[in-house]
């Protein structure tokens, strides 16, 4: 992704992930700097850096192409991008 724009990657099983396409193949792709939607109690959505999580991933995700049921690319202005953006501006 030589535009610097964000992604979205949706799966089979129904996860979706935001990030930065950097790397293809016919058989993965590869996402950068990693997020998702999670959903907690009472209804709040959240959206969610990749690497926080117990197992301690890094800022990357290998996503074999089987499972990607579609890639959206994101608007500069879109919901999800804006939030991205308050995130890495809080988070240095």
């Amino acid at each position: 992704n030589s535009s610097g724009a964000y992604q979205a990657v949706f799966l089979n099983n129904g996860q979706g992930y935001f990030g930065k396409l950097s790397g293809e193949d016919s058989f993965s792709l590869v996402l950068r700097d990693v997020f998702y939607v999670q959903v907690t109690q009472p209804p709040n959505i959240n959206l969610v850096k990749l690497g926080s999580e117990l197992h301690g991933p890094t800022d990357e995700m290998k996503i074999n192409r089987s499972q990607v049921l579609f890639t959206e690319n994101l608007r500069p202005d879109s919901p999800v991008v804006r939030s991205i953006l308050e995130y890495k501006k809080s988070n240095p």
